[in-house]
């Protein structure tokens, strides 16, 4: 049996590849971070993210991070081109060196909050995964509408985040956003139909989709087409 080599160009990569070199580029502590970060969103969930976020175009990662999901989706994708933003530059510069590990050294990433910079040029498609309910409730719409005007007509955003139902898969999320977190910040999750209320009185086209775990997290996909 060949073994091929994943990294070569022209060859393929599993969903598994694309993640284990993500994480093998990461420092020791992010790395636990990020294995734990994939183990919750696993394959299938990965998946329909792929499969939503456009192919190819300038695609922008709001909340970045380490730059787990920029190194993951421009693996799966070679022709997207990601832009991604997050307030904290020690993570920044791990993003960075993500990307020049898994040889994405199209992809850019920038030290800034995103209900503040100013944020060059327009997207083809955008995501935003699980940062949603860590921004103040009444910053949310005026996020949405701003990311809404930084995509071309056509373009789609990408929107993963947890409901607020069952209240026993809520109560599960926030126990763990608290851990991370802390209790100072202000966690505001919201219901998925109105989070499909606010992007629809924006002007995007929404389709929602419910994605069930064998762990009790109420995830929720959002995919918001610009008219």
């Amino acid at each position: 049996m060949v073994d091929h080599d994943a990294s070569a160009p022209g060859v393929e990569l599993t969903w598994r590849q694309a993640m284990g070199r993500v994480v093998g580029s990461l420092p020791f502590v992010e790395r636990a971070y990020a294995t734990i970060r994939f183990s919750i969103l696993r394959p299938k969930l990965l998946s329909i993210l792929d499969l939503l976020v456009p192919i190819e175009g300038r695609i922008l990662d709001v909340g970045c991070g380490f730059g787990l999901f920029a190194g993951y989706f421009g693996q799966t994708a070679p022709n997207r081109s990601i832009v991604g933003i997050d307030p904290n530059a020690r993570r920044v510069a791990i993003a960075r060196r993500v990307a020049q590990k898994v040889g994405l050294t199209h992809h850019e990433f920038h030290v800034g909050d995103v209900r503040t910079a100013a944020i060059s040029g327009l997207f083809d498609g955008a995501y935003i995964l699980d940062v949603m309910h860590h921004i103040a409730a009444a910053d949310q719409e005026p996020v949405l509408r701003k990311l809404y005007d930084k995509l071309l007509p056509g373009g789609r955003l990408v929107m993963k985040d947890v409901t607020t139902v069952p209240r026993s898969g809520l109560l599960f999320t926030e126990v763990l956003d608290r851990v991370m977190v802390g209790m100072n910040e202000e966690l505001a999750y919201r219901h998925h139909l109105e989070w499909e209320r606010i992007l629809k009185g924006i002007g995007f086209r929404v389709r929602t989709v419910r994605v069930p775990d064998v762990l009790p997290y109420p995830h929720v996909v959002l995919s918001a087409e610009k008219r």
